[in-house]
């Protein structure tokens, strides 16, 4: 088997000097393949950050073995890393285009720095242009597109020299939602046309789908998201306990279940966060930021649920106005966009079954 694009092993990374001395990431180990995508989720300051730069090359791990494109960059010199970073796509919250310079222009550069200039450079350019949308704006200026349309371009900027490595630091940050999904549908096309791997910084949960496996950076140590999501759990138990001791097991299930029909259709909506974030605070009498907690723990958890894996929480005992309240809150969170889809039906029948509860509203 050929090495993967981006390989680490037991990787730390430190800040200052002396007494000074701090220590960022500890003993990070973990590979992407070509053609896979890989998202890193963590907190802030949490050190997602500095682990994406030195896969890119911008800066050298003190301690470890890090291989980018089969060239080690542990103690490497700059020089080196300068030539890996030519090979390296970079897709940033910030578009970075320069505005005196049209869409197409700002594009042609990133090829001179390849080489690929005239006729070859225009190709590739307008080629490129047309796969993320933009064909028809290739001779504006950044100032005449929007948010969703810039970050477009520095995608298309980070793709046009067919990099086999592509990092992409809050990506969709500044963007509306639907823009948000555009933008990580189209990382995800052109990742696996071209059989790049992609490394993916993300605080957004929205977006967790395009992942084929979602890493957690906490405190500078990596953790895989099921460890995290455990942990996450624990405390939101212990939040609930705290408000209400005899629901607290309810509550926990009931979030669970509500984030897995949100996700039936693989696309959580705004209509579907709103109604989960009522649902819960009707219930639970909780804080806004306690519900939004709760909420979203449960929506990354039903991520990395296996088919068949049984939510966490109470799994039996609900009393009858409990049941009807357990199956109406199901059906409000599926009917929250209007309508019902199939694959809404068909979760709640799982979840019915899992929990030995009748759908009574079943036709």
């Amino acid at each position: 088997m050929s090495q993967a694009p981006i390989a680490l092993s037991e990787v730390s990374y430190f800040f200052g000097r002396g007494s000074l001395r701090k220590q960022i990431l500890h003993n990070i180990s973990t590979d992407v393949q070509a053609g896979e995508i890989v998202i890193l989720t963590g907190p802030s300051g949490s050190g997602k950050t500095t682990l994406l730069t030195l896969m890119g090359a911008l800066r050298s791990p003190q301690e470890g073995a890090l291989s980018v494109l089969g060239r080690e960059l542990h103690n490497s010199k700059e020089k080196q890393r300068a030539a890996v970073r030519r090979e390296i796509g970079y897709i940033f919250q910030s578009h970075n285009l320069l505005d005196c310079l049209t869409i197409e222009k700002n594009i042609r550069m990133a090829m001179q720095l390849e080489g690929v200039r005239g006729g070859e450079a225009g190709k590739r350019a307008q080629a490129v242009l047309e796969r993320v949308g933009l064909g028809e704006h290739a001779h504006k200026k950044p100032s005449a597109l929007s948010g969703g349309q810039k970050q477009r371009a520095g995608i298309a900027r980070a793709l046009v020299n067919r990099p086999k490595v592509v990092l992409a630091d809050e990506p969709t940050a500044s963007l509306d939602k639907q823009s948000g999904r555009d933008v990580v549908n189209l990382i995800q096309d052109l990742a696996r046309e071209e059989g790049a791997a992609v490394v993916l910084v993300t605080h957004d949960n929205r977006i967790l789908d395009v992942a084929d496996r979602i890493l957690h950076l906490e405190d500078g140590h990596m953790k895989s998201l099921s460890e995290a999501v455990s942990e996450g759990t624990s405390r939101m138990l212990n939040l609930l306990e705290k408000h209400d001791p005899g629901s607290a097991g309810y509550l926990a299930t009931l979030a669970f279940a509500l984030s897995r029909i949100a996700y039936a259709d693989n696309e959580v909506t705004d209509d579907e966060r709103a109604a989960m974030r009522q649902i819960l605070i009707d219930v639970g009498d909780l804080a806004e930021a306690e519900v939004d907690f709760i909420m979203e723990l449960s929506l990354i958890e039903r991520h990395t649920q296996t088919v068949g894996e049984e939510p966490a929480g109470e799994r039996s005992g609900f009393d009858d106005e409990k049941s009807r309240h357990f199956i109406d809150s199901l059906y409000a969170i599926a009917n929250a966009d209007g309508h019902i889809s199939p694959e809404e039906v068909s979760e709640i029948n799982a979840i019915a079954h899992e929990f030995g509860l009748k759908d009574y509203r079943a036709r």
